[in-house]
């Protein structure tokens, strides 16, 4: 918790006790985990450096949007992001290579895309894909293993 003095008073702030600011040349900042500001840098300087516009910086919150995020550890970032898999301007096709040139892992990448999205370590989107596809083969094979059960059952 950091203490900022405003207008006299000294107002209590919720970010990390280890945090750093991420910067963008248009001005945009954002507060990240220390350990996640070199790698989100390099990502923003990266697409600055190719011309794209970096307008917005989303970093650390209180709370995820969603189960399992890493904002409220600082180690996400949003960029010029509106909504899951929706920024202006659109991010470069280059997303995913950029970001893990920097050592991220782009939501880009995902199964389920979330354009804008950055983050550091966590789920990169293999284990859920997994999962999901051993669910989805377990429903297709679960009526010919009933079916074998049923027959063993009459003495087959």
């Amino acid at each position: 918790m950091r203490r900022i003095a405003f207008a006299g008073v000294f107002v209590c702030v919720l970010v990390p006790a280890h945090a750093g600011i991420v910067k963008a040349r248009s001005g945009a900042t954002a507060t990240v985990a220390d350990r996640a500001v070199s790698t989100f840098q390099c990502i923003v300087d990266r697409l600055e450096g190719q011309g794209y516009p970096v307008r917005f910086l989303g970093g650390y919150r209180r709370h995820g949007s969603v189960r399992h995020s890493l904002h409220p550890m600082g180690l996400a970032l949003d960029i010029n992001q509106y909504a899951r898999n929706r920024t202006r301007p659109r991010m470069p096709s280059n997303e995913i290579a950029i970001a893990n040139g920097c050592g991220a892992v782009s939501g880009a990448q995902w199964r389920h895309a979330d354009s804008g999205h950055e983050q550091i370590g966590g789920w990169t989107g293999s284990g859920h894909e997994r999962r999901r596809d051993r669910i989805r083969f377990a429903s297709r094979t679960r009526p010919a293993e009933v079916e074998r059960q049923s027959w063993l059952a009459t003495g087959g």
